[in-house]
């Protein structure tokens, strides 16, 4: 027993925050060690921070202030216990606290991380989005054995002398695993008679995205009702309902939990993932593709970043930006035109995900980077 690692880990929320749990905790329960989460913000607070948009601006602002002020306690708290305990390994998923830095936490932040190995994971472009004081970023840096993230596009966003600690990979999903291929494709197939359905899953953050291709979504569920006399649905989870109006779309909203997700891919037929093109956006890691092609969903996404190299013309397709409209349009009739063209796209979803995002493969560079 004396002989075991101890291994802090501090996330955002290790239940809700996809970055969190995707990233590393799902890779945590098989690590050899004394694992210990340091999660740094209360569910019940995160919840009511993520819905925040809903209420109004004073609420919005003292909830954002509680918030902080939450984390703040709870992060410094932590890290005093590892000041003294001296875990072998630190793994911090973004930030140890986002935004705002004050000089007593960057100075336990550097004197804790130097006392352990540190590894620093991240799968956002956070220096784009403010998510990181430049202060902390660079402790971070400077300290870290490894920095771990999902793309060319966000190591080029470290400094050059840097490079070298920069370890590249994909956020995938383990937990999708498990069920009897042969079973769900026939459920995919039953459901296919009659109904065509999309899947988006993500944050209120991301809405915007999805308001970019409403228009066409519904134009395209014109196009299927007309040509295929079937339905066209979109179920979206997440943690705020789409609410928009549309005339020939059928639209499901459900309120995410990491297993309603998992049904409602399941009982899917194409996933869809647009983005916006912007700087932000160039760095994100692609996961909800990585998500739907591990069940052997097709799909439909923005060329844009990351996207392209999860998505390729076996599995899916991508949008150009320029074209929205009719684009969009022409994939959903693509993909949908007969069963056997869908389940040609379905095996090479699965081809895809085995090849180049497979969860055991995550889990080794995980176990190999706890035994250095």
């Amino acid at each position: 027993m004396e002989n075991r690692k101890r291994i802090s880990i501090y996330v955002r929320n290790k239940d809700i925050t996809p970055s969190s749990y995707y990233r590393i905790i799902q890779y945590a329960k098989n690590f050899e060690g004394d694992i210990r989460i340091r999660n740094i913000a209360p569910t019940k607070l995160y919840k009511k921070h993520l819905n925040s948009a809903m209420t109004t601006k004073i609420n919005r602002v003292i909830l954002a202030l509680l918030y902080y002020i939450c984390m703040l306690i709870r992060v410094t708290y932590y890290l005093f216990i590892d000041m003294k305990g001296k875990p072998d390994y630190i793994i911090v998923s973004k930030t140890f606290c986002p935004r705002y830095t004050p000089f007593f936490l960057s100075a336990l932040i550097r004197k804790v991380t130097a006392n352990s190995i540190l590894y620093w994971d991240f799968d956002d472009y956070i220096f784009e989005s403010g998510e990181i004081s430049s202060k902390q970023a660079s402790i971070l840096k400077e300290n870290s054995k490894a920095i771990v993230v999902t793309s060319d596009f966000l190591k080029s966003k470290i400094n050059d002398e840097y490079h070298d600690k920069v370890i590249l990979l994909p956020t995938t999903d383990g937990d999708m695993q498990g069920f009897e291929e042969k079973s769900l494709r026939e459920l995919r197939r039953s459901t296919f008679k009659n109904e065509i359905r999309l899947v988006w899953v993500a944050t209120a953050g991301n809405i915007p995205h999805l308001m970019k291709i409403i228009k066409a979504l519904d134009e395209a569920a014109f196009k299927v009702k007309s040509k295929y006399n079937k339905k066209l649905i979109l179920t979206v989870v997440c943690n705020q309902p789409l609410n928009t109006q549309v005339k020939y779309l059928i639209i499901n909203n459900i309120v995410w939990t990491r297993d309603r997700a998992k049904k409602e891919i399941y009982n899917s037929h194409i996933g869809i993932m647009p983005l916006i093109f912007k700087e932000y956006a160039l760095g994100k890691g692609g996961f909800k593709l990585v998500q739907y092609i591990s069940t052997g969903l097709p799909v439909i996404a923005s060329k844009v970043g990351f996207n392209q190299e999860v998505v390729n013309q076996d599995c899916g397709v991508l949008v150009e930006d320029k074209n929205v409209n009719d684009d969009w349009i022409e994939a959903i009739m693509q993909i949908v035109a007969n069963i056997d063209t869908w389940e040609n796209y379905s095996n090479n979803a699965s081809k895809q995900w085995n090849k180049k995002f497979s969860y055991n493969n995550n889990l080794m560079v995980w176990n190999n980077l706890i035994k250095m």
